[in-house]
């Protein structure tokens, strides 16, 4: 059995793999067949179902204005947005997958090693990854703030279940200063920690964590860049 604990350039190459073979899906049958090994993909990183089903739910409303514009406004057959509609739905799980394997130092570390080449350049790729990773850090960051948000509105007598459609809109709109100013505070503030701690003097830099690619690492990469090729190559040919 393959071990749980992958490399994270692992997890991020065979995501990507995956994605790239799903954009050449053009009947329904191809779908069918590389679901499984999508679904082994999932388990494999040990995904949180409870996460994939507040992303489905969340994701509804994308899904049904993307089949409204389509079908009526842009008069797709129903087989054109089936398949667009799954490709979204699956590209959103696998990149939730992805983030919910990897942790913020991995994306960073990540990103580096694939623009690593860059250096040749000197491009300043290790900052280029820390950025990246401090973008993700702060996607929960603003939502944990919207919540607390929330919940002091509710203690003030405010209930969104009792509001109509507009006074809904209005008072959610009301939440989006507040999260950027408190988004911007708290950015200054991670700056001057890392400042403070001797970022960007120029000098090389250690890891927490050395992260090493071993033998079922490769052999997972092998398999699903090879299942991608596979599909690639099987759905060009019908």
């Amino acid at each position: 059995m393959l071990k749980k604990d992958f490399d994270p350039r692992i997890v991020f190459y065979t995501t990507i793999g995956y994605i790239i073979a799903i954009g050449f899906a053009n009947k329904y049958y191809q779908i069918i067949i590389i679901l499984p090994f999508i679904f082994y993909q999932m388990k494999l990183f040990s995904v949180d179902l409870n996460k994939l089903k507040k992303i489905f739910k969340y994701s509804i409303g994308l899904l049904l204005s993307m089949i409204f514009v389509n079908l009526l406004l842009m008069n797709k057959n129903i087989e054109y947005v089936f398949l667009s509609t799954f490709r979204l739905l699956t590209i959103i799980f696998l990149v939730t997958s992805m983030v919910s394997k990897m942790e913020i130092r991995e994306i960073g570390f990540v990103i580096e090693k694939m623009l690593s080449p860059l250096k040749i350049f000197k491009v300043p790729v290790d900052s280029i990854g820390v950025i990246t990773a401090l973008a993700f850090k702060f996607i929960p960051m603003l939502e944990e703030e919207s919540k607390r948000i929330i919940i002091a509105q509710k203690a003030r007598g405010i209930d969104y279940k009792l509001m109509n459609l507009k006074e809904k809109i209005s008072n959610i709109l009301t939440l989006f200063f507040p999260v950027v100013i408190c988004g911007i505070q708290n950015a200054v503030n991670l700056a001057i920690s890392m400042e403070v701690r001797g970022y960007g003097n120029g000098i090389k830099r250690t890891r927490l964590k050395d992260y090493k690619l071993e033998k079922n690492d490769y052999f997972y990469l092998f398999f699903s860049f090879m299942i991608s090729i596979l599909y690639v190559v099987f759905c060009l040919s019908v």
